[in-house]
C-alpha cells in the first residue's frame, strides 16, 4: 500500500491506552492522519511510503501540547525583570497603549516559530497578560503568524477584570488615538473572533472563552485568604452567565486563571460558575483542600506552569493528581524569563513537587510525559486526535535525537528517563502536523527563520521605544557582585 509517510526504526513513545513502546517500531502516516503504530519490520512490509526518514536513536513521539502562554510574550522577554512587583503592570499597560496591530502578527510568528523548534505542535495564548478584547484584529493577527508556521493555536479571548470601561490605545499612521471600550465591546469582539477563527485553518486554529480570572472581585494574581473572601459581586455573576453563555453558544471551551479563594466562591453559584469538563484553569496556586475537591468533583482540569512564582507558592499538583483530576503543564509564555522548552518545565515541575514534599519520588519521568503529550490534550478537550500515537488520530509527532553526548549512553531499558531528565528543545529534530513535515533535521520548512528573527527584533525594539521602556531592559550595574537584586 502506497502511503504519504514512514518514520521508521525508532523508539516509538505512543502513549496510547496502553502506554505501548516499540523499541524498533515505525508509524505510518497518509492524509494527515496516522494510518498505523508498530514493529519497524511489520509496517516496513505493509507499506511503501513516498517519504521516508530513518529514525534510527531517535524517540518518535506526539507532538507537545502547550497548555497555556500568553500572546505578546515572545517580543517583550526580560522587560521589567528587575522590577518584578511591577512586572505586570509594566507589560499590561504596554499591551494596551503602545503596540501596534502588527506586533501581534510578528509576536505569533516568532511564538509559533520558537515552539516548533521546540516540539510543541499545539499552543495555547491568552491574548496578552489580561486579555486585550477591544477588537478583533490582535486575535486575527496572532493567528495569522501561527498559520503560516504550521503550528496549532488556541486563541483564548475574553473581558479583562473590572472597572469598566477601559481605556485602549491604537497605533495608526497618524499615531496614538486613545478609545474608551465598553464592556458590551469585549463581549462582543470574543464572539467576533470566534466565529472568524475557531476552526478555521484546518482545525489548526481554536478558540477558547478566556475571561482573565474566574471570579473579578478579589486579588487577581494570587491566593487570596479566607478571611478576605466576600460574596460574589453582581458582576462578578453576570460575567460567569455571559461566559457560559458565549462558550454554549459557539460550542467551545473554557480557560481562565484561578487562584485560592476564587474555587470556594466560584461554587456559590454553581449553575453558572466556570468549572467543569469543559473548563480547564490556569495557575491553581494557594488552593485549599475543599477547592481540590471542588475541581475533582466538578471535572475541571487543570494547567500549570513551573516558572516564576512556584517557587514560592505551589500549585498542588501531587494532591490534584492523586484526587483524579486532569493536570497539564505549561510554559505560561516566554516572559519575563520563562521558556517555550517543555522538556525543561517537566524537570523544573518535579523539581518544585518534591522539594516542598521532601518526596523525590513524586512525579516520576513517566507522568511527566503523560502531563505534556495525552494529559494536555485531555485538558484542550482535543484528546479525540491528539496527544497520543494512535490509528485514526491527527498525524502531529516529533522526533527527539538521543544519539547525543548528554543524551548517551542509548539504552532502550531507560530511555525515557533520558528523554525527560537530560532531553531540552533543541534535541527535537523533526515536526510533522497534520501530516506535514514543519521541520525536517531541524531545519524550518514553512517560514524563513532568519526573517523572522530580524522582523520580531525590529518590532520588539520599536514597541520598546514607544513605552519609553529602555530602562527596564538593562541589567542594572547593582547587580554584579550582589546575591539579591534589592
Amino acid at each position: 500500500m502506497l502511503i504519504d509517510l514512514l518514520l521508521n526504526k525508532g523508539y516509538v513513545l505512543s502513549m496510547n491506552q496502553e502506554r505501548e513502546i516499540f523499541i524498533e517500531g515505525a508509524v505510518a502516516i497518509d492524509h494527515g492522519r496516522i494510518l498505523d503504530v508498530g514493529d519497524s519490520e511489520e509496517l516496513s512490509r505493509k507499506y511503501t511510503a513516498k517519504e521516508t526518514i530513518d529514525c534510527t536513536d531517535q524517540v518518535i513521539m506526539p507532538g507537545l501540547i502547550d497548555a497555556h502562554g500568553h500572546a505578546g510574550h515572545s517580543l517583550l522577554k526580560m522587560i521589567a525583570l528587575e522590577d518584578a512587583s511591577h512586572w505586570m503592570d509594566v507589560v499590561t499597560s504596554t499591551y494596551n497603549h503602545f503596540v501596534t496591530d502588527a506586533f501581534w502578527y510578528h509576536d505569533g510568528r516568532l511564538a509559533a516559530l520558537t515552539k516548533l523548534k521546540a516540539g510543541i505542535t499545539t499552543g495555547v495564548s491568552v491574548m496578552g497578560s489580561m486579555p486585550r478584547a477591544d477588537d478583533p484584529v490582535f486575535s486575527l493577527n496572532h493567528a495569522k503568524g501561527y498559520a503560516e508556521t504550521g503550528v496549532r493555536d488556541i486563541v483564548c479571548v475574553g473581558p479583562c477584570n473590572p472597572p469598566w470601561p477601559h481605556e485602549f490605545s491604537r497605533w495608526e499612521s497618524g499615531g496614538r488615538r486613545k478609545v474608551s471600550v465598553p464592556y458590551e465591546t469585549a463581549l462582543e469582539t470574543t464572539e467576533a473572533v470566534i466565529m472568524e477563527l475557531n476552526h478555521a485553518n484546518c482545525d489548526r486554529t481554536r478558540v477558547f472563552v478566556t475571561p482573565f480570572v474566574i471570579v473579578t472581585s478579589i486579588y487577581p494574581s494570587g491566593a487570596t485568604p479566607p478571611d478576605k473572601l466576600h460574596l460574589l459581586t453582581a458582576h462578578d455573576r453576570f460575567q460567569t452567565k455571559k461566559m457560559r453563555e458565549i462558550a454554549a453558544k459557539h460550542k467551545t471551551r473554557i480557560h481562565s486563571d484561578a487562584f485560592g479563594g476564587m474555587i470556594h466562591m466560584a461554587a456559590e453559584d454553581l449553575e453558572n460558575a466556570l468549572l467543569g469538563p469543559d473548563v480547564h484553569l490556569q495557575h491553581c496556586t494557594g488552593l485549599s483542600f475543599d477547592e481540590m475537591l471542588l475541581l475533582a468533583k466538578s471535572g475541571t482540569h487543570v494547567s500549570c506552569s513551573p516558572w516564576n512564582e512556584y517557587a514560592l507558592e505551589q500549585t498542588p499538583v501531587i494532591e490534584l493528581l492523586e484526587l483524579g483530576v486532569t493536570v497539564a503543564i505549561g510554559t505560561d509564555g516566554s516572559a519575563p524569563n520563562s521558556l517555550f522548552d517543555l522538556f525543561a518545565a517537566m524537570r523544573k515541575m518535579q523539581t518544585i513537587q518534591q522539594i516542598a514534599r521532601s518526596d523525590f519520588y513524586c512525579l516520576p519521568s513517566a507522568k511527566l510525559i503523560e502531563m505534556v503529550t495525552i494529559d494536555a490534550a485531555k485538558c484542550i478537550g482535543w484528546d479525540d486526535e491528539l496527544g497520543s500515537l494512535e490509528i485514526g488520530k491527527k498525524a502531529d509527532v516529533i522526533t527527539v535525537d538521543m544519539k547525543q553526548p548528554h543524551l548517551a549512553p542509548l539504552n532502550s531499558d531507560f530511555f525515557i528517563d533520558n528523554l525527560v531528565h537530560f532531553a531540552t528543545g533543541s534535541d527535537v529534530r523533526d515536526v510533522i502536523v497534520d501530516g506535514h513535515i514543519l521541520m525536517r533535521g531541524r531545519r524550518v520548512r514553512t517560514v524563513d527563520e532568519e526573517a523572522v528573527i530580524e522582523a520580531s527584533t525590529q518590532e520588539s525594539l520599536d514597541t520598546i521605544r514607544r513605552a519609553n521602556l529602555k530602562a527596564s531592559t538593562k541589567t542594572g550595574k547593582k547587580a554584579w557582585g550582589q546575591t539579591r537584586m534589592y
